[in-house]
């Protein structure tokens, strides 16, 4: 059986991955803190028994006889949730890669890999990055490794997210990959939806629903689960007063609600009372991460650090637990999740990682590759022995869709700095990117003139009288103010006597 040492793997996810994909783990090596450390501990009965952990510098890291390295170093230096000044190929977080590639360096193994965004390779900084560790492990090992830039996605591997992700993986034997089409592919309630009808503890307890074709063969052969219990902070709380008070619809998230419980009762409920007066000064805009509930029916979405209160489930009032966060990221429920009740920081842990599907997906290519059978589906060559092998969307985009189109492997295009720019639209004046259609621009003239008759008048007033949805409503409001032809005063709207050219 081959062998696998995980560098900065955190809590698991591509851990189990591999080990489901046939590997004896013999290492685990994080940094200082070992974050995510206990989640693999309690789980040596799914990990095996031949590993050790460190958690200490990188220098420190001893070399184990391996045949991969694998993890999956912290990601956020190119993430779009970062803050611009933080990303990029010099971003400090990155020091993570390079410790990767300088322990893969100790340990030489026929494979090294590991996952991040698909900024990571996509922007040209990133790029440069990814080959620059390439020649990083070259240099100190004195061997020849092939770059394969793997863009991918869980739902088209198995999993059940839409998550776009990347790994840059580097092999000193043929290594390859061919696309696949499975039969079915699941949405959320198909991955959570016979936890429903469970008690919320920590404790184990008896399966009470049938389990999905997708959840069944995560089912603990036990009969049990435990860990189905979620988080309760000031932010879990305000979601189940909105959800008790007015209709949370799939898809939305909490700002709009927080608009609809403000347009019928006029106020917010009173745990949003520090937080009430800048919600409303904001217009609801309340940032780009928050809760919101997820459609039962389409695919799941990312999870992240913040999923336990920023998922709301997808027919219950309330936000997920840990159990559910744990099946969407591919454990199966013989995780165990009792154990770490008191670590923490636990909720942070599953959005830190990759999913097991995922894991177990790049680890059979490679364990293919070393049995000698590699992939041989061709894929563009975009540098020294450097390759794009991109199925990000190899899955149906519309849930129930029976066709998945696939296109043909391009080449990266490499645009040289004399090609010229392609043409821009025209935009609208005062406006920037693509022109208005043009029943936007009736509408909003249609908003402005009723404002100006029957002003000062408030948003559904607006709706009703024009026969148009809130939202619609909305929006002609927020273009009509950014132009400076209409202001607002408490829950009214008036226009302004000199409009702002």
């Amino acid at each position: 059986m081959y062998r696998a040492v995980d560098c900065q793997g955190f809590a698991g996810g591509f851990t189990l991955g591999m080990v489901q994909a046939g590997f004896t783990l013999v290492g685990k090596r994080e940094m200082q803190g070992g974050f995510g450390v206990a989640n693999c501990e309690a789980n040596r009965h799914l990990l095996g028994s031949s590993w050790k952990t460190e958690a200490v510098e990188p220098e420190s890291w001893s070399p184990v006889n391996a045949d991969v390295v694998f993890g999956n170093p912290p990601c956020s230096g190119f993430s779009v949730m970062s803050a611009k000044e933080f990303r990029g190929a010099d971003s400090k977080i990155n020091h993570c890669m390079w410790a990767f590639v300088d322990y893969a360096a100790k340990v030489r193994p026929y494979v090294a890999v590991f996952e991040s965004v698909q900024q990571a390779f996509t922007s040209d900084t990133g790029l440069e990055l990814m080959r620059a560790l390439r020649a990083r492990l070259e240099e100190r090992t004195g061997e020849a490794y092939t770059l394969h830039h793997v863009r991918h996605n869980a739902v088209a591997v198995g999993g059940p997210s839409v998550r776009r992700r990347y790994f840059w993986l580097v092999s000193r034997i043929p290594f390859g990959i061919n696309r696949e089409r499975l039969p079915r592919y699941p949405v959320i309630n198909e991955v959570i939806g016979d936890l429903a009808n469970l008690g919320s503890t920590w404790q184990d307890q008896p399966y009470r629903s049938p389990a999905s074709w997708w959840g069944e063969p995560r089912r603990s052969a036990s009969g049990k689960v435990d860990g189905h219990v979620g988080v309760s902070n000031p932010l879990t709380r305000r979601v189940r007063d909105l959800l008790e008070a007015v209709e949370w619809k799939p898809g939305e998230a909490i700002g709009k609600v927080c608009r609809r419980h403000w347009d019928e009762y006029g106020r917010l409920p009173d745990s949003f009372a520090v937080n009430e007066e800048k919600i409303v000064k904001n217009e609801f805009n309340m940032g780009f991460t928050t809760p919101t509930r997820w459609p039962g029916d389409q695919y799941g979405r990312v999870i992240t650090g913040a999923g336990l209160v920023c998922v709301i489930h997808p027919f219950l009032p309330r936000t997920v637990t840990h159990r559910e966060v744990a099946r969407i990221m591919g454990f199966p429920d013989d995780w165990r999740i009792l154990p770490l009740r008191n670590v923490p920081g636990l909720q942070m842990t599953w959005g830190k990682g990759i999913t097991v599907d995922c894991g177990r997906w790049i680890g059979r290519w490679i364990r293919d590759a070393l049995d000698g059978v590699p992939g041989t589906d061709p894929w563009p060559m975009i540098g020294d022995r450097e390759y794009d092998i991109n199925l990000t969307n190899d899955y149906p985009t519309r849930v129930g869709q029976p066709d998945i189109v696939i296109e043909s492997p391009k080449p990266r295009k490499e645009r040289l700095m004399t090609e010229p720019e392609p043409a821009a639209e025209p935009a609208a004046s005062g406006t920037r990117g693509r022109p208005r259609p043009g029943n936007t621009i009736d509408r909003d003239a249609a908003v402005y003139e009723l404002i100006a008759e029957k002003g000062p008048v408030s948003r559904p007033q607006i709706a009703e009288g024009l026969g148009i949805d809130g939202g619609l409503a909305y929006l002609s409001l927020y273009r009509l103010k950014r132009d400076g032809k209409v202001v607002k005063q408490g829950n009214l709207w008036s226009v302004v006597e000199t409009p702002t050219v």
